[in-house]
């Protein structure tokens, strides 16, 4: 079997951490998806930096597990044949470009 190339293992390492650590905050009375998740860009809790953090949170075990499990099956594929440097900047351009067309297309759902 293929080891995990480098960015791939760190953005899983990424992700799970952040999953848990939430359940953690949770326990603390913190809610890290209202501070980190991605907010519509007009409300008031909305802050230009959710448009990255949004990318490691996740709404429950399943989400992460799916979301991971993509990860894992693409991304190690994506980043052998592009290159750390290039995956990641795919990585990044497509979350943030996602987090931007969500928050566009709330405006036509009001």
């Amino acid at each position: 079997m293929n080891s995990i190339p480098t960015v791939t293992k760190n953005l899983l390492i990424i992700n799970v951490l952040c999953f848990f650590g939430g359940v953690v905050a949770m326990k603390y009375g913190m809610n890290l998806n209202d501070l980190l998740g991605l907010h519509f860009f007009m409300a008031s809790d909305f802050n230009p930096a959710q448009l990255i953090t949004y990318m490691f949170m996740h709404g429950g075990f399943q989400h992460l597990f799916f979301n991971m499990f993509a990860l894992w099956m693409f991304g190690r594929t994506l980043e052998q044949v592009w290159g750390p440097k290039r995956f990641l900047s795919y990585y990044m351009i497509c979350g943030i470009g996602a987090g931007w067309c969500r928050s566009w297309c709330n405006i036509y759902s009001m």
